[in-house]
């Protein structure tokens, strides 16, 4: 990496009306103090390394990373705002995440992380919630690269990779949040990962969080946004009181059967007798994004065993285009009528009881509109179909059982 002479003129404005504010000192390789500023590859007396200004940093201080590339894998142990100028780039080759974010009340901005095993910028997957962190403005592009074909692994040396609880070997996505809440991931563009934006409950329940105005595309062999319950909600799993507002989310999972968004829970169901043992995914809202050319539907719901909870979750108000471009295979065990070969906008398809709201939502240009899938004996209560808006579409809604 090449140290720049000088901070750049944005660097140099920023810094500026900080020091007007008299907020905050500027401090260079040789000291941290409260309330100050880092800086990372801005030409003398900066840090080297963003990881260098981490660990030299106390908590609730800035760094301010210049223009350049930096080969590492950002740990940011400590509640820090790592903020790019000129938009710099993490590449994380050989490394398992990008930015993977232990501290609540963290912030990452404008940066472009790319080419991370796992995930790009990961938020969690430790035994403690994490709060009150923000991604924002970053570009995350080509990373959850350690299983690029989605197969059954056990020998990745990144462990998430490895196949486990009935999850086939899944690296990450570009941004993930695990056991996390009160977060927000907004205006990031994620494109050419496995999969675009990953809320999980692996290590603990993932509620409260905001994934909003983001252009999630090209990321073929997962969903754009994923809402997955893998831990039951006995052992403290949930993923639940999430809000997916203002999003494009366009041309993901058409190689590997991946939804614009997905709201899914995972096999087993409940243990016979012992409620709370399946996976649940409720009250999640979907709301004003645009969803088109993706692998299954739009919006696709999935819950493939009996007592798992997805209830109560929202999709409104919506722009939906063309979907189902790679048609759902999960559910033809249960019959041949439980495969939608056709294009769809929204795809709920369901082995245990579930209430969803679809309404005020414009589907346009599919076969089906909402295709409502009741497996197993399952029953779909879906309210509001009626009060969507229905353009070149042949079949509004289609119910099978």
């Amino acid at each position: 990496m090449t140290l720049m002479r000088r901070p750049v003129r944005a660097l140099s404005a920023l810094l500026c009306a900080m020091a007007l504010a008299g907020a905050f000192t500027v401090v260079g390789a040789g000291a941290a103090s409260a309330s100050s500023i880092l800086r990372v590859g801005c030409g003398r007396d900066s840090y080297p390394t963003i990881g260098a200004a981490v660990g030299a940093a106390a908590s609730g201080e800035t760094i301010i990373v210049c223009p350049g590339t930096y080969h590492e894998d950002v740990v940011v142990s400590k509640a820090l705002s790592i903020v790019g100028v000129g938009h710099p780039v993490i590449d994380a080759t050989g490394q398992d995440n990008g930015v993977h974010v232990l501290a609540s009340g963290s912030n990452i901005q404008g940066f472009t992380v790319k080419n991370a095993i796992g995930e790009g910028i990961l938020v969690g997957l430790v035994t403690a919630p994490i709060s009150h962190v923000t991604i924002s403005r970053n570009t995350v592009r080509h990373n959850d690269l350690g299983n690029p074909d989605g197969g059954n692994l056990s020998d990745s040396p990144y462990p998430q990779c490895n196949a486990a609880n009935n999850i086939p070997g899944d690296c990450g996505e570009g941004i993930h949040l695990a056991n996390a809440f009160d977060s927000t991931v907004v205006s990031n563009t994620v494109d050419g990962n496995s999969g675009g934006i990953l809320l999980s409950d692996d290590t603990g329940q993932t509620y409260g969080n905001l994934v909003a105005f983001n252009n999630v595309y090209r990321n073929i062999f997962d969903c754009g946004v994923t809402i997955a319950s893998h831990l039951p909600e006995v052992f403290g799993g949930g993923v639940h009181d999430n809000k997916i507002i203002g999003n494009r989310v366009t041309g993901n999972g058409v190689a590997g059967q991946g939804g614009g968004v997905l709201l899914a829970t995972g096999v087993p169901g409940n243990v016979p007798g012992i409620p709370g043992t399946g996976g649940a995914v409720y009250s999640n809202l979907v709301q004003g994004n645009y969803l088109a050319g993706n692998g299954l539907g739009g919006v696709t719901l999935h819950s493939h065993a009996p007592g798992e909870d997805l209830n109560g979750n929202t999709v409104i108000g919506n722009t939906i285009g063309t979907n189902n471009l790679d048609p759902d295979l999960d559910f033809v065990g249960f019959g041949s009528q439980f495969f939608d070969g056709e294009t769809t906008g929204v795809l709920v398809a369901a082995a245990s009881n579930v209430t969803i709201t679809i309404k005020g939502n414009l589907i346009f240009n599919n076969v089906i509109g909402v295709w409502l899938g009741q497996a197993g004996g399952a029953t779909i209560t879906a309210v509001g179909t009626a009060a969507n808006r229905f353009v070149n579409v042949k079949n509004p809604v289609v119910t099978v059982s």
